[in-house]
């Protein structure tokens, strides 16, 4: 990643590079490709190399998420000051440069649905912004992974109060959710049938990380 990180870097946090890949998203895959529009984009230029093209599935993919990860982190603006001190500190130590654009990087070649990326990139926002810290971020970057994206949906649900147990929403749903640290749950109710054998209602709750996720990935 040696060449890789820097071009990544430079891509995130220069204005007018982040203006091109936000027109290259409303252009398509193809379009910038045909045009050789990426070759103004150093980490969109590196991933394909220079006179190729990203023909197979996962070079596109991984050119997608990127694209998508950069064009969510640049929605909304950081204070110059802000971005001046992260990016002096990766370019001053680059352990922590490689340390963390790279995780990045790794994160979205892993990833298949844009959503992950966009959440990723609203997340490492907060991250640059000293909303969070570093090991915050990786813990909502964890749970992003391995979180099944039709779920999103009844977190909010449940974070904006509109569902309060599991009579009111699929079970397995939930119980995701739980698994992943998103929400706290207490038994509401017991039931045993002969038919049926036993069945337990609980009462679901956003917990303080599932607040934060929410808080943060509809900002």
């Amino acid at each position: 990643m040696d060449k890789l990180v820097p071009a990544f870097e430079t891509t995130l946090f220069d204005p007018t590079l982040s203006d091109a890949c936000s027109d290259m998203a409303e252009l398509g895959i193809d379009s910038l490709l045909d045009g050789g529009l990426f070759k103004s984009i150093p980490v969109i230029s590196l991933l394909i190399g220079v006179g190729k093209t990203a023909q197979n599935i996962h070079d596109r993919n991984l050119l997608k998420q990127t694209i998508k990860f950069i064009n969510t982190f640049n929605e909304k603006s950081i204070s110059q000051e802000k971005i001046n001190k992260y990016r002096k500190k990766i370019q001053s130590q680059p352990k922590y440069a490689e340390e963390e654009l790279g995780r990045v990087i790794i994160l979205l070649n892993s990833n298949v649905e844009l959503k992950k990326s966009e959440l990723l990139g609203k997340f490492y926002r907060a991250y640059v912004d000293e909303t969070i810290d570093w090991d915050t971020f990786c813990e909502l970057s964890d749970i992003t992974s391995r979180l099944f994206v039709s779920d999103l949906q009844l977190l909010y649900d449940i974070y904006n109060l509109q569902v309060s147990d599991t009579s009111q929403c699929p079970v397995y749903k939930a119980d995701r959710l739980i698994a992943l640290g998103l929400l706290d749950s207490a038994t509401k109710s017991m039931t045993i049938s002969s038919s049926t054998g036993s069945q337990t209602q609980r009462y679901i709750q956003a917990n303080t990380l599932g607040n934060l996720y929410c808080q943060l990935s509809l900002s």
